[in-house]
């Protein structure tokens, strides 16, 4: 429970900071990725000629839009090469598919919420029966045979099968998630999937140390419990 948890305040913490997308558009090839397949998209024109910090901006819309019931998604633009006309970056199934992540994400927030009440009461237990905390060294071996067991699938059918089957379980069967580069400005942004396997590396490490950091703190808080008993 401690490292779903963790992994709940890791997309919080990443999710402020657009999950670091202004550092894979800068080295994970993005910009490159855009100004190759831009100009061969067949719904929109001329974004090849914006910027990055308006790339960028974009990517930050799509991120506040679907942490908030998907509003805003209508109003992201881009303009065109004579900086005269305002072009809408997503078409309607791009939409309709950034929607039901959104709502995907309300979902996640509840239970994330329902984790951090459980989790709070079993530690303030744990804490007041004086009942010892499992070591740090313990907690990352639970943690290495829960993430072995969690790469089975990946190890088996490959990283991708994995992902688009987990849309396939998770969206609407009559509703778009997958998209050419050339159908989508969106997919082109995000260079899908790579992004988002550096997204998920990133989770998992900040994740990883989250969950260090708080057993290693209900150990001295833990301590500090017990020697106030004793004293």
């Amino acid at each position: 429970m401690t490292l779903i948890l963790s992994l709940y305040l890791s997309w919080i913490v990443l999710a402020k900071a657009n999950f670091l997308y202004g550092f894979w558009y800068d080295y994970a090839g993005i910009s490159e990725h855009i100004d190759h397949y831009a100009p061969k998209n067949r719904f929109r024109h001329d974004f090849e000629t914006t910027d990055a910090q308006t790339r960028k901006a974009l990517f930050a819309g799509i991120v506040k839009a679907i942490h908030h019931q998907g509003h805003g998604l209508q109003s992201l633009t881009y303009q065109d090469r004579t900086k005269t006309i305002d072009i809408p970056l997503l078409h309607s199934a791009e939409i309709v598919h950034l929607t039901d992540v959104a709502k995907l994400i309300e979902l996640l927030k509840k239970l994330g919420w329902g984790v951090l009440f459980i989790w709070g009461a079993l530690s303030i237990y744990r804490l007041r029966s004086r009942q010892p905390f499992p070591s740090p060294q313990k907690g990352l071996l639970n943690v290495t045979f829960s993430l072995f067991i969690l790469a089975i699938p990946i190890a088996i059918f490959g990283a991708q099968k994995v992902f688009y089957q987990l849309h396939i379980w998770v969206f609407p069967a009559d509703h778009h998630w997958f998209f050419y580069y050339q159908d989508s400005l969106m997919s082109t942004m995000m260079k899908a999937p790579d992004l988002f396997a550096y997204i998920s590396i990133s989770l998992l490490v900040l994740g990883i140390l989250l969950f260090i950091l708080i057993v290693k703190l209900f150990h001295a808080l833990n301590r500090i419990h017990l020697s106030k008993i004793n004293s």
